[in-house]
């Protein structure tokens, strides 16, 4: 068996609207089979502007609060979030995480598919802002 590893501080950052992440486990990084791992920074939503949320059709999600503050928002219900929460995004819904606070909201983000890219909706239509 060979033990396949990978620092963060070895891949890029890569942008989206509101906020960077870092693939640290997918069928590209790592060559996983059936999940997929990222870090994800936030912008606070005062620097960031309106978010727009997304889902994953056919794919669940969890994300972990490791640092900050803000909401969580699924199929349009908010609930706060803060460090060490965890939230489980059911395959298909509608979600965002809002930064609220003054600082990063750092957030690990896993996904039971290896290609999270393949199983991504944008909904431009629903905007929020805090």
């Amino acid at each position: 068996m060979t033990i396949r590893k990978i620092n963060r501080n070895q891949v890029a950052a890569k942008e989206l609207p509101s906020r960077f992440f870092r693939e640290l486990v997918s069928h590209r990084v790592l060559k996983s089979k059936g999940i997929a791992l990222r870090v994800v920074d936030v912008l606070p939503a005062k620097q960031a502007g309106p978010r727009h949320p997304h889902s994953h059709p056919g794919m669940e999600e969890v994300i972990y609060v490791e640092n900050g503050s803000g909401k969580a928002w699924v199929n349009g219900e908010t609930a706060k979030i803060g460090r060490g929460d965890t939230i489980l995004i059911p395959a298909g819904a509608r979600h965002m995480m809002i930064n609220t606070g003054r600082g990063p909201l750092k957030l690990f983000c896993a996904f039971s598919a290896a290609d999270p890219e393949n199983h991504y909706k944008e909904y431009p239509d629903i905007s929020y802002a805090e």
